[in-house]
């Protein structure tokens, strides 16, 4: 007899082997395909430099930020399965051109006192700022961590307490959620140091242009309150500990196993076929891939036309502007030219994620992609993963990770390799006037959002799946219709980042689907 699993997930990412993890323990009979040969999806890593075989290259993510504070660590249990993490302190630095710099400690007074010695005024600012963002956070975490359509009765009970414990911030609450990140940046703060960290960090969430952007800031009151746990072995650790975990409750994971198709039969998901020809039947399907990709594997001409059209508009790197990713690998220490000389305390930036580039490079960068250009100067954060977790690199070498937040996703000409060529040697000249040791490269690893399109399988290489934006959240998010309790499609579940809460190593996304799946088999 065919062999009939409560539910079948698609991808091996975090969020797929959270809806598992979850799943499992609930006593359910699981299966996890992944088309790539090891888990993690974007949250992998591997020895993927040629001419550098021993340096661990992590090709997306980095930090497991929101993963701090969305329990998946401790009702998975990924410390007992391997996951260790560091935290540096100061987790972020912004690098000015003049060699002064701002330092994002843990504890946010220390910030504004560092910010004081630029700018006083600013550092009185940034204390009321952070009121405002912690207040964002109490309000805001709940709300990523409730079901949209149905939310719990005890996050429910958080978001009305810490509503009314902050109702004298409610305008100002208000006027930062519909505003532009870089509206914000200039409207609460002087100097351009102060204003370039605050977009250099928004530009991670998206066009800093955009309304309702600037709704990233609650970045500033997670990081300080939650740190941002680098694992050490890179998040290919974190991805690991999760199979650890899953398999032990009985989950199964099939790697190397793309999907071909996902069975919708009598207007129900009955399953997945594999590229191989293999048929694995289940009562549940629970897809993490992109959902535009998702609604291209079901079987042709069994979901409404309505449907399908809705989700084919989905924005995905919709502006034309996607991460540029790029580890670099040097046979020598990495470490900061002057920064770290100009300190006026022990704070150690050669372990922070540097963020270089004034607000008109973080602003000229999202406008140049938008017309399909390169600018000339970079808006780009460094990572210097060696420095905080020296198993990435061999002994006295060092791995940076380069994330530049806005890259033309199709350039006006195409990305001929000439053209990516001549874009890293501009970078690598702009990071080189802040850190020493890129003229011992080694190797690199770089992605365009096409490359990365190519081997993850997602739409437009958007990393976060779909667009954020205030019409894209809860129940909206992929698309009206498709997040609310219900599955536009019976049987067939979203469960990664282009479903709530959206994109960000959390596992979020995945538990609302286990949960969402535990109560349509309860009902079916």
């Amino acid at each position: 007899m065919t062999e009939i699993y409560d539910a079948a997930i698609i991808g091996a990412g975090h969020n797929g082997m959270a809806a598992a993890g979850y799943l499992s323990r609930a006593g359910k009979k699981v299966v996890v395909v992944e088309r790539m040969e090891k888990v993690g999806g974007m949250t992998s890593a591997g020895y993927m430099i040629p001419e550098a075989p021993d340096y661990l290259v992590t090709p997306c993510a980095v930090e497991l930020l929101f993963a701090r504070g969305s329990g998946i660590i401790e009702d998975l249990e990924l410390k007992r399965h391997g996951l260790t993490t560091v935290d540096p302190d100061p987790t972020y630095a912004y690098l000015h051109p003049d060699g002064r710099s701002i330092a994002l400690f843990r504890d946010y007074k220390r910030t504004a006192d560092d910010i004081a010695r630029i700018h006083p005024g600013d550092a009185k600012q940034y204390l009321n700022f952070m009121e405002v963002m912690d207040a964002m956070m109490d309000i805001g975490f709940p709300i990523m961590m409730a079901e949209p359509g149905r939310p719990e009765l005890r996050n429910i009970g958080k978001i009305i307490k810490n509503t009314i414990r902050n109702v004298k911030l409610k305008d100002k609450l208000l006027a930062i959620s519909k505003a532009t990140a870089d509206q914000v940046a200039c409207e609460w703060f002087e100097h351009p140091a102060t204003i370039a960290l605050l977009n250099g960090i928004a530009a991670g969430a998206g066009p800093v242009d955009e309304d309702g952007n600037a709704a990233a800031y609650m970045i500033f009151a997670v990081t300080h309150r939650l740190g941002t746990g680098k694992p050490i072995g890179s998040l290919q650790a974190f991805a690991d500990a999760l199979a650890k975990s899953i398999t032990e409750t009985g989950a199964k994971i099939l790697l190397n196993a793309p999907v071909a198709e996902i069975l919708i039969e009598d207007g129900e998901a009955k399953g997945v076929r594999l590229s191989d020809g293999r048929v694995l039947r289940s009562k549940v399907v629970i897809a993490t891939s992109d959902p535009k990709t998702t609604f291209t594997l079901t079987t042709a001409d069994t979901i409404d036309r309505q449907l399908v059209k809705r989700i084919e508009h989905v924005p995905s790197n919709r502006s034309n502007a996607a991460p540029l990713l790029a580890n670099i690998a040097m046979q020598s220490p990495l470490r900061l030219k002057k920064h770290q000389d100009m300190r006026h305390d022990d704070a150690d930036l050669n372990k922070a994620v540097g963020l270089m580039g004034l607000a008109d490079d973080v602003r000229e960068s999202f406008a140049a992609a938008r017309r399909g250009d390169i600018p000339s100067r970079h808006a780009v954060s460094l990572t210097p993963l060696s420095n905080s977790d020296p198993s990435q690199a061999p002994d006295g070498c060092s791995l940076a990770y380069l994330y530049l937040p806005a890259i033309a996703v199709d350039a006006r000409d195409g990305w001929s390799q000439e053209l990516k060529n001549r874009t890293m040697a501009s970078i690598i000249d702009q990071v080189s006037e802040y850190y020493d040791g890129f003229q011992h490269e080694v190797g690199r690893f770089v992605e365009t959002a096409r490359e990365r399109e190519k081997r993850l399988n997602v739409s437009n290489g958007c990393v976060t799946h779909v667009d954020f934006g205030a019409l894209r959240a809860g129940q909206h998010r992929p698309a009206t219709g498709f997040g609310g309790p219900k599955p536009a499609v019976p049987g067939l579940f979203l469960g990664g980042a282009g479903s709530h809460p959206g994109g960000g190593v959390s596992g979020i996304a995945g538990r609302i689907a286990a949960k969402r799946t535990l109560r349509y088999l309860k009902n079916s």
